[in-house]
Order: C-alpha cells, then sequence, then structure tokens
C-alpha cells in the first residue's frame, strides 16, 4: 500500500473484547480515508449477539475489500483410530462428551464451527478454553485434548510434520495445498464455513477513496509473492469490490447466528 499511494501506512494494534476496542476506534475516526480497520467475519456477524456495542458495525463502516479467505481445518490426536469425518462422527456418538476440542475463547471461529458442526452431526463435544491457539495445538499433539478445529493456517505445519491427523477442511473445495483433503461437506452435505480477514473504513468516507483502496489492494492480492504467500498460510487471495464484501457479510449473518446459538452464546 506504502508503494502504490507514496506515503507511510502505520499499523496501530487495538487489542481486546474480541476485537471491539479496535472497531470503536475507527468508527469514531474522521471519515477522510486516513483511518482504515482490518476486521474480521466475526466481529459483524458474531461479536454484535454477544456484547452490547456502542455501534453497528454493519451500519457505521464501509467495505473496501476482502484480503483473504481460510477455511478451517479438523484434525485430531493421532493416537485416536479416527481417519475421516465420518470416522470422527462415528466415535464421537459411541463415545459422548470424551472428545476435547481447543478454542481460542467465546466467540471465536476455534469455538464456532465446531459447535456448529456438533449441532450439525449430532454428537457431543467439550470446549476447553486456550489463551493462545498454539497452546491448543500442543495440547492436542500431547493428547490433553483430542481435537483441533480452528484455522487451516495455524495447523499447517504440525499437520505436515505428521504431530496429528488431518481429517478434512471446511471450505468449499478440496485446495491446493491439500488436494488429497476432503472437506467436511464431501460427508456432511452443506457444512462450509470460512474465515477471512479485511478493509474498512468509517461509514461516509468518499466513494471515490473507497473505491481507489478496493482497486489497490485487488492489485496486491494479485501479485506473485502475496499470492505464494498466502498460499503457504492456506489463504486463497481475494481482493473483491465492496458490494462484494456488503454480499458475504449478508449472506454470513444467519450462519453465524446459528453457530452462536449452538455455541450457547446469548444475544444481549
Amino acid at each position: 500500500m506504502s508503494e502504490i499511494f507514496g506515503q507511510p501506512f502505520v499499523l496501530e494494534n487495538r487489542p481486546g473484547g474480541g476485537g471491539v476496542l479496535g472497531l470503536d476506534t475507527a468508527v469514531h475516526s474522521p471519515n477522510d480515508g486516513y483511518t482504515l480497520l482490518e476486521a474480521g467475519g466475526t466481529q459483524f456477524s458474531v461479536i454484535p449477539l454477544m456484547q452490547k456495542l456502542s455501534y453497528d458495525p454493519v451500519r457505521d463502516l464501509a467495505p473496501i475489500s476482502i484480503i483473504g479467505e481460510n477455511g478451517m481445518a479438523l484434525a485430531v490426536n493421532v493416537d485416536l483410530p479416527i481417519h475421516s469425518v465420518q470416522e470422527f462422527i462415528d466415535y464421537a456418538k459411541a463415545n459422548p462428551g470424551k472428545l476435547n476440542y481447543g478454542t481460542g475463547g467465546a466467540g471465536t471461529s476455534s469455538h464456532l464451527v465446531p459447535a456448529a458442526f456438533a449441532a450439525r452431526t449430532g454428537i457431543d463435544m467439550v470446549a476447553v478454553p486456550y489463551q493462545s491457539t498454539p497452546a491448543s495445538i500442543l495440547a492436542v499433539v500431547s493428547g490433553s485434548i483430542q481435537v483441533f478445529f480452528g484455522n487451516i493456517s495455524d495447523i499447517v505445519e504440525t499437520a505436515g510434520a505428521g504431530r496429528v491427523r488431518l481429517l478434512a477442511l471446511s471450505n468449499a473445495t478440496r485446495i491446493a495445498q491439500f488436494p488429497d483433503v476432503p472437506t467436511i461437506a464431501e460427508t456432511v452435505q452443506g457444512f462450509v464455513m470460512t474465515g477471512w480477514n479485511g478493509y474498512f473504513a468509517p461509514a461516509g468516507t468518499p466513494a471515490p477513496v473507497i473505491e481507489r483502496l478496493s482497486e489497490a489492494i485487488a492489485e496486491i492480492c494479485r501479485e506473485p509473492a502475496i499470492v505464494e504467500k498466502l498460499h503457504k498460510l492456506s489463504i486463497e487471495p481475494v481482493g473483491n469490490t465492496p458490494a462484494e464484501v456488503a454480499e458475504v457479510i449478508r449472506r454470513e449473518l444467519p450462519i453465524y447466528a446459528a453457530a452462536a446459538e449452538a455455541a450457547g452464546l446469548r444475544a444481549k
């Protein structure tokens, strides 16, 4: 972005509240195009169900472009007699409440996607919170818990080293990085849940500014070096239009509302 626009882009981390602090800062910033927000899908579909917010992310933020999309990986401890999604479902039904999966906290993808999967397949799994994703992965490797169900990019190296068994991905189709790994939807018809990150600006930012930023991000997402770097993390570059981002958010709202209900999260 700095190269394209000829000026510095300063990155400022505002962690806390599942992204709420960062979004609140962006929403209340001047809508002049000089303050942007990088956020994920759950900030629009899930966090508003869990917390009373001072803003409406759909109303108060203008979409620019999604950078990349990634699916969720279902992986298990290598000592389990499970080698497919169907075997996973059968094992879970035969051993209700004995499969534990790690989560990064209430409302995260590692909490919602497994909950939605369990509700869809009629199995009983137990969520175990961890302070970090690496800690939960180490727990699966050691056998302290049995299941990892989270971002593909987080498990790539561990699965590649054979320290966990990768069963399936939650993408709509198989991905180039793992052509032999099936999708969950090949067994559980229609089960597709992915995560994404994209750029937004405060509502009211001039349309020409939004369009120019969107074009720049799309250009970057097509650069071979960027594509290669994202593919190594099992992230598919997107670089779409503001209207397409808005449609993604609209389509996901009911999906994640159902997932939040399955996870026992109540709207406030």
